[in-house]
């Protein structure tokens, strides 16, 4: 997947239409803010990429090559498979017909008020704003992570909002705290472990290509201490996930961030059970179901068969 497709725009443009506050949603999961866009950015397909691994880059079956050997430790890219099999339906898990048919509703909003593809800026500046204040320590006290979040400038979205989704990502019960070892408490400055940095596909680009890795305009990357969000997976998430962006954004943070904390990609463990959070479902499913998290409700670990 060394083929790179960045759209010739321009770095910046006038913000796009805004999105409405909405009401935060059912079952712990917050609805999307939609902020305004730069417009006249051109839609690319999806993907990811992480430490030793990756999250989710688009169109091609291979794993990018690793960074050169001069490169700091790096990870590779995840790209979707054009005939992944159709994901099977999650089972209902509302606890009555009205409370799922109220989270159905929400679902279909939040789907019509995802951004034009069109209104995403390709480009920035690549200089970010970081999320200020901190937040309290999550999970087990033997070893804490801490990290920030950035935002790259002139995206329009707030630094604090994608701070606040992260850091309920990583402070899930069904997180990588989940194993009472690993905790987790974000930062706004001095010295970080990571970076959970929200950037356009060029920045993304620039930053994954410094480390030796073709991220195509399409990925995430996770090199050195930095996890690199591309804005397009941020705010449409994959075909998988098209109707529960929100989900999907758990997904990027728990596969990153697992490959940060040493974890390889891993397989689907049989037809029917959740995908690990490990496994490039970008890919295809193959048979399982789709998951974001890597421990159950239980504390029990979503696992699959390692690959190399």
């Amino acid at each position: 997947m060394n083929e790179r497709r960045r759209p010739n725009l321009p770095p910046t443009s006038p913000p796009g239409r805004r999105r409405r506050a909405g009401r935060a949603r059912k079952g712990g999961r917050p609805r999307l803010l939609w902020p305004g866009l730069t417009a006249g950015a051109v839609l690319v397909l999806a993907g990811g990429l992480a430490l030793r691994g990756a999250t989710e880059p688009a169109g091609r079956s291979a794993d990018t090559a690793g960074a050169s050997a001069s490169a700091p430790q790096t990870g590779g890219t995840e790209e979707p498979g054009k005939d992944g099999p159709t994901p099977e339906p999650e089972e209902e898990t509302a606890k009555d017909a009205s409370k799922g048919a109220s989270e159905g509703e929400e679902k279909a909003e939040e789907a019509e008020e995802k951004p034009d593809p069109g209104s995403i800026p390709s480009s920035g500046p690549g200089t970010f704003a970081t999320a200020a204040g901190g937040g309290d320590r999550v999970g087990g006290s033997e070893r804490t992570l801490t990290y920030v979040v950035q935002v790259e400038d002139g995206i329009g979205i707030p630094a604090r909002e994608v701070a606040s989704e992260v850091e309920r990502v990583l402070a899930d019960g069904r997180g990588w705290t989940a194993d009472g070892k690993v905790g987790f408490r974000r930062v706004s400055g001095g010295t970080s472990d990571f970076r959970v940095r929200l950037a356009t596909a060029g920045t993304v680009d620039d930053i994954c290509g410094r480390y030796g890795l073709d991220t195509g305009g399409e990925v995430n990357c996770n090199v050195g201490r930095d996890v690199m969000v591309n804005l397009k997976r941020w705010l449409l998430a994959t075909q998988y996930y098209a109707d529960d962006v929100a989900s999907y954004r758990a997904l990027i943070v728990n596969h990153e961030v697992g490959h940060f904390l040493g974890h390889g990609h891993e397989g689907c463990p049989g037809a029917g059970r959740p995908a690990p959070v490990m496994m490039q479902q970008i890919k295809g499913l193959h048979g399982c179901r789709t998951n974001v998290w890597p421990y159950d409700a239980e504390g029990r670990p979503i696992t699959g068969p390692a690959l190399g």
